[in-house]
């Protein structure tokens, strides 16, 4: 066995890899990394050097009481920036997609699009700020809400969301 005044000048042994992996199978046991983050952790990373401003959660309807209510399905989400609120409805297609109703405040006609693992799908809001995806694969999700006049270079004031799981 060691003394503590030498143990910080030796190499980790067997010994130290397995008392460290005890450690990490009790942690990965109470605690597992969620099975997504991988896929989140890619999404966080793509949007890395944007000039965007990012809405933030502001809340989550809890999907266990709105299911209580009765048999719909559906959840509601709001996001908010310095210059805009986000209001989304999320709801459960019977094909195992989602489909999503939204609201932009103030009101105004933006383009949208809805960035997931699998691909990107875009819509415009009408006057009303109102806007709908029909069929979003499940999975983590991203909403990008650009101006609907784009500036010189193409690219407008955009408001892009954290991922959300869907």
């Amino acid at each position: 066995m060691r003394s503590p005044d030498d143990a910080s000048s030796q190499q980790l042994d067997d010994f130290d890899f397995a008392i460290l992996g005890g450690i990490r199978a009790i942690f990965e046991w109470i605690d597992p990394m969620p099975a997504d983050l991988p896929e989140r952790v890619r999404f966080s990373l793509a949007m890395r050097g944007l000039e965007t401003e990012v809405a933030r959660l502001v809340t989550e309807e809890n999907p266990l009481l709105a299911a209580a209510r009765g048999t719909e399905q559906s959840r509601t989400v709001t996001f908010d920036s310095a210059s805009l609120s986000i209001v989304i409805r999320i709801e459960e297609n019977k094909n195992g997609s989602v489909r999503i109703d939204g609201w932009l405040a103030p009101p105004q006609q933006r383009e949208l699009e809805m960035q997931t693992s699998l691909e990107t799908l875009r819509v415009s809001s009408d006057e009303q700020g109102r806007f709908a995806f029909g069929e979003v694969p499940q999975g983590a999700a991203r909403l990008v809400v650009r101006a609907a006049e784009h500036d010189q270079s193409g690219q407008g004031p955009m408001v892009v969301t954290p991922a959300l799981v869907l």
